[in-house]
C-alpha cells in the first residue's frame, strides 16, 4: 500500500476528519448553515483564500432563518460556484445516487420476478445466505412468515435487509420441498471484481466500481494468479465504472505497471493540506504481451484515473469511446445527525503527461471495429429455408437459391445460384458427409437443420455482438501467438524469461 497516502478517494466517504490549517470562518458554528460553511471553507480545493465575505454569510443566514426549507437550496447554489461536482443531499438523494458506497446490512442475495415466482439469480461470497445454504434458483415462497405473494420486489428488499446480528427466516421452494432457513443479517460488501478465461492466454478481468479495499483484493488475487495460467494478454473492462477510491485505483496501476519507479500522476491539493503529491510505480508488475482497456463514456473519476496512467506510461491499449471526463476528487460527509451529506470536492487528479482531464475525459488509442454482421447481411438478402420442402437436383428456384446461399457462406460452394446443378450436387453431398447425413440427390429437414445449426455457429465465432471486447480479443489473439515473457516457477512465482 501506499502508506504515505491520505486515505481517500475520488469519492472520499468521511464524517470525522480534523484539519490543522485556518479557514476565513472562525469561532464556533452557531447555525446550521455556518456549520456546513466552515466544513467546505475548511476542505475545497477552490475556498482557500476565498472564503465567503462574512456580511454574504450574515445575509444566508437571515434568509435562511425566515425560509428553513431553503437550506438545502442555498447551499447547493454556493456550492455550484465553486465547481460542478460539489453537493450537499439529503440522506435518500445519496444512497440513491453513490449506492456503490453506501453500506447495507441483509442476508447476501439478488431476487428477480420470473412469472408469478420471485427467484434467487445470484448470491453474493461469504454472505449469509452463501454461509446458510440458500442457492441460485430457490424460489423464495416467505419472508419471516410473510408470503410474499402479490408483493413489490422493493418490499421485498425491505424485509430481508434490516440492522448487522437482527434474524430473517426465508422460506424457499427447491425442486418441489419447501425449506425454512433462518439467516443472520450481516454487512453486505458488493463483488465489484469479476473474471474469466476468453481463450488460452486471454484472461478478462471486469472492475464495475472501486467501493473499497475489498475491491482491491479481489483484484490482487486475479492479477497475481494470470502467472499461473500462463497469461499473455489481459482484457480490462472499466466500462460504465463511475469510479470509487482512488488510492485503489493507484494501487491497482502499481500491481499492473512493470517498471520500478514509473511516475504515475499526482494529486493536487489545497496547499494547506500538503500542495501537489507525486506517485510511482514499485516495478512488480507481471510481463505481459498486451493489456487492452476498454472505456466509454461512463467510465469516470478513479476508473478514468487507472485508464490514464496505463494509457500515458505505455502499458495498455485503450479500447472504446471518450470517457467521462470527471478528474476531481472529493469528501463525502455525514451531517446534520446523518440527514444530510455534504459533498466537497478537495482535490484534482493529474495524470503523468496530460495532467487533469476534467471535462476532457480520456481518449482512447484504438478505436472500435465497425465491421458489421456480415453472415446476417448475407442471409438478410437470401430467401428463407421452407422446412417442410425438399429441393431436388434439377430444380430451379429461389429454394435452390436459399440453399446454395447457405453452402456458399460455409465455404462449399464458389457461387450463389438458383439452379441445382451438377456442381451444387457436389456440394451438397460433401457437406452431407461431413454432417453425417446420408448423401443424396435431395435435401431435406435434416440436412436444413444441420445448415442452420453451422450457419449460426459462424456467426458467433470471434463476435460476441460487442464491437469494442471484439476489438481487444482480436489484439489480445494476435499477442497471444507471441512467446510468453516470462517463465514460472514451482514456488509459485515467476521470472522474466
Amino acid at each position: 500500500m501506499f502508506r504515505h497516502m491520505k486515505k481517500l478517494a475520488a469519492l472520499v466517504l468521511s464524517s470525522a476528519i480534523t484539519f490543522t490549517s485556518a479557514a476565513a470562518f472562525t469561532g464556533t458554528p452557531t447555525t446550521q448553515f455556518d456549520y456546513i460553511l466552515q466544513k467546505i471553507e475548511q476542505s475545497s480545493l477552490y475556498t482557500q483564500n476565498n472564503e465567503m465575505p462574512s456580511e454574504q454569510v450574515a445575509e444566508k443566514n437571515a434568509y435562511i432563518e425566515q425560509n428553513p426549507d431553503k437550506l438545502q437550496e442555498v447551499i447547493n447554489e454556493y456550492l455550484q460556484t465553486l465547481d460542478t461536482h460539489s453537493m450537499f443531499l439529503t440522506k435518500e438523494e445519496y444512497e440513491k445516487g453513490f449506492s456503490t458506497l453506501v453500506e447495507t446490512s441483509g442476508i447476501g442475495v439478488t431476487i428477480q420476478k420470473q412469472g408469478d415466482k420471485v427467484i434467487i439469480i445470484d448470491i453474493e461470497k461469504a454472505s449469509p445466505a452463501a454461509q446458510t445454504g440458500l442457492t441460485i434458483g430457490d424460489e423464495i415462497k416467505k419472508i419471516d412468515g410473510v408470503s410474499i405473494e402479490n408483493m413489490e420486489i422493493s418490499q421485498m428488499g425491505e424485509l430481508l435487509r434490516g440492522e448487522t446480528g437482527s434474524q430473517v427466516k426465508v422460506t424457499v421452494l427447491r425442486n418441489g420441498q419447501t425449506i425454512d432457513y433462518t439467516l443472520t443479517r450481516a454487512y453486505i460488501r458488493p463483488s465489484y471484481v469479476s473474471s474469466y478465461t476468453v481463450d488460452e492466454g486471454i484472461e478478462y478481468i471486469r472492475i464495475e466500481a472501486m467501493g473499497s479495499e475489498s475491491d482491491l483484493r479481489d483484484f490482487d488475487e486475479i492479477w497475481n494468479g494470470l502467472d499461473e495460467k500462463s497469461t499473455k494478454a489481459v482484457i480490462l473492462d472499466l466500462r460504465s465504472n463511475g469510479g470509487g477510491l482512488v488510492d485503489v485505483a493507484l494501487e491497482m496501476a502499481d500491481i499492473i505497471l512493470e517498471d520500478d519507479g514509473t511516475y504515475m500522476g499526482g494529486i493536487q491539493w489545497r496547499e494547506d493540506n500538503g500542495g501537489f503529491e507525486k506517485f510511482y510505480s514499485r516495478g512488480t508488475g507481471l510481463p505481459l504481451n498486451e493489456i487492452c482497456v476498454l472505456v466509454d463514456e461512463n467510465t469516470a473519476s478513479a476508473a478514468e484515473l487507472l485508464a490514464g496512467i496505463l494509457k500515458e506510461t505505455g502499458t495498455a491499449e485503450i479500447v472504446g469511446t471518450t470517457t467521462y471526463g470527471k478528474g476531481q476528487g472529493q469528501y463525502h460527509f455525514d451531517v446534520l445527525g446523518g440527514q444530510y451529506r455534504l459533498i466537497v470536492t478537495c482535490m484534482e487528479m493529474n495524470l503523468p503527461q496530460t495532467g487533469c482531464w476534467e471535462g476532457k475525459g480520456i481518449t482512447p488509442t484504438v478505436e472500435p471495429s465497425q465491421n458489421n454482421n456480415v453472415i446476417d447481411t448475407a442471409l438478410n438478402q437470401l430467401p428463407a429455408i421452407d422446412s417442410n420442402a425438399t429441393i431436388s437436383y434439377g430444380d430451379k428456384s429461389e429454394q435452390v437459391q436459399a440453399l446454395s446461399g447457405r453452402l456458399y457462406l460455409l465455404g462449399y460452394m464458389d457461387t450463389i445460384q438458383d439452379v441445382f446443378d451438377t456442381n451444387m450436387l457436389s456440394a451438397l453431398r460433401a457437406f452431407q458427409k461431413d454432417e453425417g447425413l446420408t448423401t443424396g440427390i435431395f435435401a431435406g429437414q435434416k440436412t436444413f437443420e444441420k445448415l442452420e445449426e453451422k450457419i449460426n455457429k459462424l456467426k458467433n465465432v470471434g463476435s460476441s455482438g460487442d464491437a469494442v471486447y471484439d476489438t481487444a480479443v482480436e489484439i489480445c489473439q494476435k499477442a497471444a501467438s507471441e512467446p510468453l515473457r516470462y517463465v514460472s516457477l514451482s514456488d509459485g512465482s515467476y521470472k522474466v524469461a
